[in-house]
């Protein structure tokens, strides 16, 4: 056995139980709000000792930042404190950590583990353990090793997290046995649940009104929340413009300072480059730097100016290059694209628009970097065009509502996004900063044979519907 990796797993498990509870607090000891995700993984943690249900490996990819880890130590901290588990019965390890010590194995840490605290093998197991495993990435086995661990005994609970490309590394064996869990960047609605403390259900409301044209219910709960958040403790008038230009991350809400936020993000997307993409891509210095400016391209342009091709002859490469590169990044969620609408042949013909992650990360590496655009008004408007694009495409990535697919307009004045369920009539949407303008909807309307069309517009205060063009606020849209 590495005794380097022995004298960690010792470490954390008679140290974990200690400072679990700091690590999910404030410096104040006010433990951090929960997310929507706690509750789902809390659920399958009492499932398992129930034995409810036989589902108990789960894997959490996503973005670093977005909150897994902390995810990770509330359910330890649940099991813990809530459920009186033993704590030689709880495992919480960092295979970032593990890799200073040398090449990560996680079959070996966990077999380690059950010799040292239980002096035995995962066969032989006769109790029930919790296994939680940050930044699996790092074993390029991980997969395997968790496939292993749970067919060996049903005793063992196991929760990974890693890189938002785990998906990548696990073939159809092994897909059988786990449950993903996607985490995402942070809404509207999320940020002020884990900031502020207010809970909010108006999710559904917002998505029956994009997808069903319904206003009432929507209009309701959005004057209820306007009306609450004026007596929310601490809740600032300019808190909106600050998640739309720096939120989103978990790990960046309690920062003062607006700097400070702008180089943690910085970091979490150095960290994502030189961590985790050089890892599991294996590429060298010089395609992570390449990386670098090709985030810098997509950050500073307005997502409509676009092409592989453009970016590969102002940067000076070639286009076979820069697409492998694109779909590295898109592989790890740092970008993502939308089709052009239309018919196949339409699609494969017209380039796509790519998007970063989340408005702060393009506003990130803009204050960081620069950028090109000057005008306040118009840069806003590209933020609010790539927070837009974010929502649909997270809320299509949550599997939460029937798939729906998110285009642009490819026409010339068109809408920025048609949104899409399989065999339902279109949506158009046009997203725009200082304007409430209805003759780009209109056509599109009437283009599409839509029922309605969606303005998302700051010139909107509140939701409005007038005859088929419904008008919807930056922040309340946000809220979905």
């Amino acid at each position: 056995m590495n005794q380097i990796i022995e004298k960690y797993i010792r470490k954390q498990v008679y140290e974990t139980p200690i400072i679990v509870s700091r690590k999910i607090s404030t410096e104040e000891n006010i433990k951090f709000n929960k997310r929507e995700d706690y509750y789902k993984l809390q659920q399958r943690a009492d499932d398992f000792l129930n034995r409810e249900n036989e589902k108990r490996f789960f894997v959490l990819p996503g973005l670093r930042g977005v909150g897994k880890t902390t995810l990770l130590l509330q359910i330890y901290e649940y099991l813990l404190n809530e459920k009186n588990v033993n704590p030689k019965n709880l495992l919480y390890v960092s295979c970032e950590e593990i890799n200073f010590a040398g090449e990560v194995n996680i079959k070996e840490v966990i077999e380690s583990y059950l010799k040292i605290f239980h002096n035995t093998t995962p066969t032989l197991l006769d109790e029930d353990v919790f296994i939680f495993i940050d930044e699996v990435h790092y074993d390029r086995n991980w997969a395997m090793a968790g496939k292993i661990m749970f067919d060996k005994s049903p005793h063992i609970f196991m929760i990974f997290t890693g890189s938002s490309s785990l998906h990548l590394s696990y073939n159809a064996d092994a897909a059988r046995r786990l449950r993903t869990q996607s985490i995402l960047p942070l809404n509207y609605s999320e940020h002020l649940k884990l900031k502020y403390n207010y809970f909010t259900d108006i999710s559904k409301d917002l998505n029956d009104l994009i997808f069903k044209g319904e206003v009432e219910s929507a209009q309701k709960k959005e004057l209820k929340i306007q009306n609450d958040l004026i007596s929310v403790k601490d809740y600032k008038l300019n808190d909106w413009d600050n998640y739309f230009k720096y939120g989103s991350f978990p790990s960046t809400l309690n920062e003062k300072y607006t700097s400070d936020i702008v180089r943690d993000l910085w970091s979490i997307i150095y960290r994502i480059v030189s961590n985790d993409i050089s890892n599991i891509f294996n590429i060298n210095r010089n395609t992570q730097n390449l990386i670098y400016r090709i985030l810098t391209f997509l950050a500073e342009q307005k997502p409509g100016e676009i092409s592989q091709n453009k970016v590969a002859a102002s940067l000076n490469c070639s286009t076979s290059r820069i697409n492998s590169i694109f779909n590295i990044l898109e592989q790890t969620q740092l970008i993502f694209h939308c089709e052009a609408y239309g018919g196949i042949k339409k699609r494969v013909r017209k380039s796509w628009k790519y998007y970063l992650a989340t408005p702060s990360v393009k506003n990130c590496i803009n204050e960081t970097l620069g950028n090109t655009i000057l005008d306040k008004s118009d840069y806003e408007g590209v933020l609010l065009e790539n927070l837009v694009a974010s929502s649909l495409h997270n809320l299509s990535y949550t599997g939460d509502l029937p798939l729906f697919n998110t285009y642009y307009d490819m026409d010339k004045g068109g809408v920025d996004f048609i949104v899409q369920k399989h065999f339902q009539t279109p949506i158009p949407i046009e997203v725009g900063m200082g304007k409430k303008d209805n003759k780009q909807i209109k056509k599109a309307i009437n283009k599409l044979n839509a029922d309605y069309g969606i303005v998302i517009s700051n010139k909107t205060s509140s939701i409005e519907k007038d005859e088929d063009i419904i008008y919807i606020s930056p922040k309340t849209f946000s809220l979905l």
